[in-house]
């Protein structure tokens, strides 16, 4: 199969948002040409519409293609993993009284953020999503795929889109990242690599539209 087009989170007034990339869970994934590699503070932003939480071929949204020592994981409605050098984060939103909690076939917002003190956030349509976490300096994160990590059991069911990193602490822009839930332009807050997931995009590239020029390819 081949990753496809799909309609898009939302479409903005003055920001086209049309298009999105659509999943299987089976052996669909995208590989960029280089790693994204943050050994310091960092922001992970992206819209996705999950298809099931806590099955292996549909759980992992992005990770490192073939060692699997960073991933994001989707366990539950109110969980979600972040692994990160080896160390397993989980962002519980029970603590919270689940009242932000994950919701299945529905587009949402997700953000990870690790500030100068080495602190890792979570937000869901811009408010806080579980407890923040420390983490060593020494966990470095590396990314290179999303919808599937390892192998053709470890991989992402359903939507994605408007995926960003920052090699920056993003915390001051959450909420216009978010945007009332409408995706907007973020090349005014200079992503290191934005992919737009098809919209400017030609099949089987997604365009990097950050400054790293780093392209991604549909398998």
């Amino acid at each position: 199969n081949t990753i496809g087009w799909g309609q898009g989170a939302k479409v903005g007034s003055s920001f086209s948002n049309t298009k999105s990339i659509e999943l299987d869970g089976v052996d669909d994934r995208v590989l960029l040409g280089s790693d994204f590699v943050a050994s310091s503070e960092f922001t992970i932003s992206f819209w996705m519409r999950p298809q099931a939480f806590g099955v292996n071929g549909a759980q992992y949204v992005i990770g490192q293609w073939g060692v699997n020592p960073n991933n994001i994981k989707l366990d539950q409605a109110g969980q979600i993993h972040f692994k990160i050098g080896g160390t397993n984060k989980i962002f519980s939103e029970a603590a919270q009284g689940g009242s932000n909690n994950l919701v299945l076939d529905v587009w949402q917002h997700i953000l990870f953020i690790r500030d100068a003190s080495n602190v890792i956030k979570c937000f869901r349509n811009g408010t806080s999503y579980g407890s923040p976490s420390g983490a060593s300096n020494s966990n470095t994160l590396t990314y290179n795929s999303f919808g599937r990590v390892i192998t053709n059991t470890f991989g992402f069911r359903g939507g994605l889109d408007e995926i960003a990193f920052w090699n920056s602490d993003q915390s001051s822009n959450v909420t216009a990242i978010y945007n009332s839930g409408v995706p907007s332009d973020l090349a005014t807050l200079s992503p290191v690599s934005w992919w737009r997931c098809g919209d400017g995009d030609t099949s089987p590239t997604l365009t990097d539209n950050g400054s790293a020029s780093n392209d991604g390819t549909m398998t």
